[in-house]
């Protein structure tokens, strides 16, 4: 895998995009023209963190602002943590009854997305991703739609055959409809994949998250954990089959 060393020379769609490709895992750091160091953790191709002094929200403050929490909760919540600097917004907010630990994890997840939206808004800085290094791992990493789908890209346009363009329009080599191209789109987001990647590209891609994903791999999940695993794997299962038949 190789990056280039500017931003300004490709777009962090293009950089995250080929990370998630090539399955690596450590750390990608991003220096601004300020010398801020921002930096996106990966597992297996997958971001499980990102860490930016461009997003600030706290968790108590984003879901009160989504109504999940209220003054006396976000007051509770400030004294506990007065009380005791080193626990967890999210432990405290569950022990103390105010949330659910999946809206916990549901706040958190948000966080991860706005963080890495808040990179995009980057014109320039220095690339460089490391090996990995111990650290805490969010426990539900973006999916490749998420991070790669509607992004800006930088790269060129792949040129396609025949076949391919036939494909890339959801038909079959003999013409009949197979997947609308709404669908096909979808499809290729969830794989993490362009448009027009061949047969054996898409079951790479598919193998991999399979590989990462599968609920077989989490023998000890939470009910609500499980039943999220599923629904992912089923979801990369109908992509696959849309896109490889």
């Amino acid at each position: 895998m190789q990056l280039p060393g500017r931003l300004r020379l490709t777009t962090l769609g293009d950089v995250l995009g080929a990370i998630h490709r090539a399955g690596a895992s450590g750390v990608l750091e991003l220096t601004d023209e300020r010398g801020r160091i921002h930096r996106v953790f990966w597992s297996g191709g997958m971001i499980t963190q990102v860490d930016t002094e461009l997003y600030r929200e706290r968790l108590g403050d984003l879901l009160a602002r989504q109504g999940s929490l209220g003054a006396r909760a976000l007051a509770r919540l400030a004294r506990r943590l007065l009380e005791v600097p080193g626990q967890r917004a999210g432990e405290i907010l569950v022990e103390e009854g105010f949330v659910s630990s999946d809206l916990v994890n549901a706040g958190l997840r948000r966080q991860l997305h706005q963080k890495l939206e808040a990179l995009f808004q980057l014109k320039d800085g220095q690339l460089a991703f490391r090996v990995p290094r111990p650290h805490e791992q969010h426990r539900t990493p973006l999916s490749p739609g998420e991070f790669l789908h509607g992004r800006p890209r930088a790269r060129p346009r792949p040129r396609y055959s025949a076949a391919q363009e036939r494909a890339k329009n959801g038909q079959a080599s003999n013409g009949s409809a197979r997947v609308p191209m709404g669908s096909r789109s979808r499809a290729y987001a969830t794989l993490g994949l362009l448009p027009g990647a061949d047969r054996a590209t898409i079951q790479q891609a598919f193998r991999r998250l399979a590989l990462h994903l599968h609920p077989d791999r989490f023998p000890n999940a939470e009910p609500s954990e499980r039943a999220r695993l599923l629904s992912r794997f089923a979801e990369l299962s109908a992509a696959y089959h849309a896109l490889a038949g």
